[in-house]
């Protein structure tokens, strides 16, 4: 009687438990298929080559994010605070985070979804909308895969150091000031309508 056959779900949680552990250099198929005590090709029958693998941990980890949307006071702080959390979540998994790619962005659809709802709720023309929700998850995005690929950086200088500490710090200034900008472009708007 055949073997049954390990769900991809194993494998692929195995994977990220190496991929934060060790890095991409964990992503071995024969290392993973050894510690899994299956063979190479039950691997790659079950999740594909190494760049499969690669993209259905990021595919798993967006899927599994469940990032919640809460709506908050002001259509600003809501904005804000997405940011902040899909940038948290970005990190959680900072090697995974890195491996992503543009097509990779389109598991966040859902999330972005929600905040195009809320700006267009509060008026925000849906071009305008749309432009800024996109433009916020980009730059979230963009953001928080250089402070991953800064994090693994082996030695900092002083100087690469405190830029890195500011990059991360400023992050919510910046999405304030976007925020800032399409509330003033919302407001010249209806001052020339």
């Amino acid at each position: 009687m055949a073997k049954p056959l390990i769900p991809a779900d194993d494998i692929l949680a195995h994977a990220l438990e190496l991929l934060d552990a060790e890095g991409v250099e964990g992503l071995n198929v024969r290392r993973i298929s050894a510690d899994l005590k299956i063979s190479p090709r039950t691997l790659y029958q079950q999740v594909g080559n190494r760049e499969a693998l690669i993209r259905a941990l990021v595919a798993r980890h967006f899927a599994r994010l469940r990032l919640d949307f809460k709506e908050y006071e002001t259509w600003e702080s809501t904005a804000l605070h997405w940011c902040l959390a899909l940038h948290d979540a970005l990190r959680a998994h900072p090697f995974l985070t890195e491996l992503m790619t543009i097509d990779d962005r389109s598991a966040i659809s859902d999330y972005v979804e929600a905040l195009l709802k809320a700006a267009l709720q509060e008026g925000i023309p849906r071009p305008l909308a749309s432009e800024c929700c996109r433009g916020l998850a980009h730059m979230t995005i963009n953001h928080s895969i250089v402070e991953v690929r800064s994090l693994r950086e082996p030695k900092h200088s002083v100087e690469t150091a405190a830029e890195a500490a500011k990059i991360e710090k400023n992050f919510p200034k910046l999405i304030e000031w976007v925020i800032a900008g399409v509330r003033a472009e919302v407001a010249a708007c209806s001052e020339t309508a």
